[in-house]
């Protein structure tokens, strides 16, 4: 599969994204009516039966030198989703429509679960043709790294600047939001800030909470936000009698501007799918999926 960002950068590209030059002309005029992409949130919330998907990762856990958990499995179908749904991966900045160069998934990886744990914010590239298992190794090649305490550019840009005095640290934000509106951050600082993936990831179930409702951010460019709930039991009704089931909870705030509420529907059907069938992601995806 041949990458945007291989293609010839033209006027109005991005670094990051490729300037969406055929968008219709009721899109066009949005990011004008709803400048902020918190004005433009909107929330989804998917219980998913994990039945198969527990068994699938027991299943390969028992197979030496396999890396896929319950977390890389999710984050692999949101990849294998969003190569499948292509408009998913898109942000409005500077009032225009952009196609991200790249699939990033970002998260904060912690070191540790107490309250004082050193965490780091995380991105991870990956290929849309990805299958999970290749998912599953870039996705804790990083998070291992971070627990080992590895910085990232961000990580530094961060703590370089906390100690700076109130009026500089506000002069600094300003400067980068002119940046930000333009294309113009650095990479070093964007490269392993969440607020530039393509979704932004919380595992709320790895600390034994529900999946909360979380907002959107104006600063960088990301469009969707997933927050993952704890595991739980619910009883679940069918023809002749019912059966307890584990469940998750999948809790999306998309920015509406990138596509219409049924654009979402589907594409969160086919990340459900996904989910109840992990082995599907098994093979790399050569593209002949729903668009």
């Amino acid at each position: 599969m041949v990458s945007v960002s291989m293609s010839k950068k033209r006027w109005k590209d991005r670094r990051d994204g490729t300037y969406i030059r055929d968008i219709d002309p009721m899109h066009r005029i949005i990011p004008y009516l709803l400048p902020r992409r918190t004005d433009s949130e909107v929330f989804l919330i998917r219980s998913v039966d994990v039945t198969h998907l527990l068994e699938y990762v027991s299943e390969r856990k028992a197979v030496e030198g396999n890396s896929v958990s319950l977390f890389s499995s999710m984050v692999a179908a949101m990849v294998r989703t969003s190569a499948m749904r292509p408009a998913l991966n898109r942000f409005v900045k500077g009032f225009r429509f952009y196609q991200r160069n790249d699939m990033i998934v970002g998260f904060v990886s912690r070191e540790g679960y107490g309250d004082d744990s050193a965490s780091h914010l995380v991105n991870v590239a990956f290929d849309p043709g990805d299958d999970i298992f290749q998912v599953s190794e870039k996705v804790y090649g990083k998070v291992n790294a971070s627990r080992r305490g590895d910085s990232t550019g961000t990580d530094g840009a961060v703590d370089g600047m906390s100690s700076k005095p109130r009026w500089v640290l506000r002069a600094a934000m300003g400067f980068l939001r002119f940046l930000d509106f333009h294309g113009w951050v650095p990479k070093s600082i964007t490269e392993d800030d969440p607020n530039f993936a393509s979704v932004f990831v919380s595992n709320m179930g790895s600390i034994g909470c529900g999946a909360p409702i979380h907002h959107l951010n104006e600063w960088g460019t990301n469009s969707i936000f997933l927050c993952i709930g704890e595991k739980y039991d619910k009883v679940v009704p069918f023809e002749g009698g019912s059966a307890v089931r584990p469940h998750i909870d999948f809790a999306f705030t998309v920015d509406e501007r990138i596509a219409d509420g049924v654009y979402f529907a589907r594409s969160i059907d086919i990340f459900v799918k996904l989910l109840e069938n992990p082995s599907a992601m098994e093979e790399r995806f050569r593209g002949d999926g729903p668009a």
